[in-house]
């Protein structure tokens, strides 16, 4: 028979149950369950620990209910799993309590034999579904009785199965999340090697756990003078669900679970009404926040707007610079700017909803908050991130290159602790690797002149030599980050299947040793999803090959023959994690940045 989780009730009454958490030596704590446990063997095997975390926030305007964005409730959900990565096994549900104004939870002891992970859920509504749009189940402990196993139910299954309850079709006058008083849920994945009195729910420099939104969040604004916005009409093929927490960061396929926000059936009025701003209208003050769609769902906005004198409807696609259909994911908040109105849009909604969206109409930018996709280090003041710890370059050329972006919302000018410096002379290249910003130079940070945050594209110029140990250090205040850069020689011209995986490496060879857990091949000038192709080490041949997640820690990237007469190049973006065959305490969890170049055909001529 499989075996029924055990879910830790807590059950504080009164004062004397208060007084009896204070007298208690050490972080134990007595408690009650919902077994018949004596209170010595309860007492020996539980340990009261304390939570540490904090939204991992994108920029927010602190008006009306938007206070809520980076609220977290005192009282998560923390999820115990044991053994490594998507494989590891329930073990228990235990809820978070409040004392004096922390958070603790009560876990069981676990020996160092394996390791851990404890996925905290903050902010859980009061009903979850468990994969399917179905049948619901109470967020407590008779609810997740119905689904997890101990020792059966992995993380994976968790991850991929537990979603948050279905919107109506169609979501009328309903935007979740989006009512004075609602919180957004939250998550986030730590791994430890044992659970006692020693063990700590933070970052390993002792700063909170920045957890991460299940929504986006859109926002429009205009800033054209020949144009005023009037508001948001509709959100179209928007999911109706989401899953509370993602393992490789991939979006799930929901194009068959879709709905649309509107106000009304007729769409007689506003779903969401722009203000007033300074220099033209926004919708910062009521944004749109809607679970996290792939591409292939086309969600797009319909938006009404004056122009002429005269209110038209208009469609707008969600593509980026280059026009191209745009992925929206979890904890990202995406600005739309209008800067110019080339002309008149629709009379009616009906007309704008069935035209396509070329966005010729209206000329708009789209900036997007994604540092959730950076690797981020925190204090009580500010942050610090990097797009890519680690930027790997297959050129044979000297070059400059976008090795990574940094990303903060410093605002406090220290006169020594904020630059950016290189060991390109420690390396043997003999000059300084940096080129913008220079070797030595200041880290830009947050004033009345940038963004907030504010986001730096770090170039630096790679020669044509083999590099294994250059780095990039960034120093700002208490925080560090360092960016490891290596390089190996151009992909030749014939294609070869570079191989990512746990294994010896050595200068002379494509091949890498990482431990990797998911790829993505992002868009580019040279088409690169059309001769960059991602694939597992074992199974079938795939079809999307742009994107993969793989479980024995091994990629394959297939680089296709090149039958131009002209190099070509395209980015991949890898993310890591522990080799569950290696004992380390070191953080493996890393994303790599890797700049592909691949030679063209040699011309023979007479």
């Amino acid at each position: 028979m499989r075996e029924r989780m055990r879910i830790i009730s807590m059950h504080m009454i009164g004062f004397w149950a208060l007084l009896s958490l204070l007298m208690l030596s050490g972080c134990e704590h007595e408690f009650a369950l919902s077994e018949q446990v004596g209170k010595e063997e309860v007492f020996s095997e539980k340990v009261q620990l304390e939570i540490f975390a904090r939204a991992n926030s994108y920029h927010l305007p602190s008006t009306k209910g938007l206070m809520d964005e980076g609220t977290v409730g005192k009282n998560p959900w923390m999820f115990v799993f044991k053994g490594e990565g998507p494989n590891a096994t329930f073990v228990e549900a235990v809820q978070a309590f409040d004392l004096a104004g922390k958070r603790y939870v009560i876990l069981t002891k676990q020996s160092n034999d394996s390791e851990y992970q404890l996925l905290i859920l903050a902010n859980s509504p009061d009903r979850f579904y468990y994969g399917d749009a179905v049948t619901e189940y109470g967020f407590d402990e008779t609810g997740f009785s119905a689904q997890l196993m101990q020792g059966l139910t992995t993380l994976a299954d968790f991850c991929t199965n537990m979603l948050t309850a279905p919107l109506a079709v169609p979501s009328v006058s309903v935007i979740p999340y989006s009512g004075n008083g609602q919180v957004i849920p939250m998550s986030y994945l730590l791994e430890v090697d044992k659970i006692d009195h020693t063990t700590k729910i933070e970052n390993t420099d002792g700063t909170p756990l920045m957890l991460t939104r299940a929504i986006a969040k859109m926002v429009i604004v205009n800033k054209a003078t020949n144009f005023e916005l009037k508001g948001v009409v509709a959100v179209m093929n928007v999911p109706r669900q989401g899953p509370f927490h993602t393992l490789d960061g991939l979006i799930r396929d929901n194009t068959s679970n879709l709905t649309e926000y509107r106000n009304d059936a007729a769409y007689s009025s506003l779903l969401v009404q722009a203000d007033f701003i300074d220099g033209g209208e926004s919708t910062e003050n009521d944004p749109v926040y809607l679970y996290e769609s792939d591409m292939r769902n086309n969600t797009h906005l319909i938006i009404q707007g004056a122009c002429g004198g005269r209110d038209y409807f208009y469609k707008m696609a969600i593509v980026n610079k280059d026009v191209q259909l745009m992925d929206l994911q979890r904890n990202h908040s995406y600005q739309f700017t209008i800067v110019t109105a080339k002309g008149p849009g629709y009379d009616t909604v009906e007309d704008a909803k069935a035209s396509k969206p070329s966005n010729t109409a209206l000329d708009y930018e789209i900036s997007v908050d994604n540092r959730d996709s950076y690797e981020v280090v925190a204090n009580n003041d500010f942050f610090l991130g990097v797009s890519n710890s680690v930027f790997i370059a297959y050129t044979s050329e000297g070059a400059n290159f976008e090795v990574f972006k940094l990303i903060t919302d410093c605002r406090t000018r220290f006169p020594n602790a904020c630059r950016i410096s290189d060991n390109g002379n420690e390396v043997g290249i003999g000059v300084p690797l940096l080129v913008n910003p220079s070797n030595g130079a200041r880290i830009p940070i947050v004033d009345d002149t940038t963004s907030d945050p504010n986001i730096t594209a770090v170039e630096a110029q790679i020669s044509n030599g083999l590099l294994d140990h250059a780095y990039i250090t960034l120093k700002l205040g208490t925080l560090e980050k360092t960016v490891r850069i290596r390089q190996r020689y151009a992909i030749p011209a014939a294609g070869v299947t570079i191989k990512y995986m746990p294994a010896a490496d050595s200068s002379d060879s494509f091949d890498m040793n990482y431990y990797c857990l998911s790829a993505y091949v992002e868009d580019g000038a040279d088409d690169p999803k059309s001769w960059i192709k991602l694939r597992p080490s074992v199974g079938a041949v795939r079809e999307d090959t742009d994107k993969i997640t793989v479980d024995d820690g091994t990629i394959y990237i297939e680089v296709l023959g090149n039958t131009m007469s002209k190099q070509r190049s395209g980015i991949i973006y890898l993310t890591t994690i522990k080799d569950p065959g290696v004992s380390s305490n070191t953080n493996s969890v890393q994303r790599i940045k890797l700049n592909i170049s691949q030679l063209s055909q040699t011309v023979v001529t007479d």
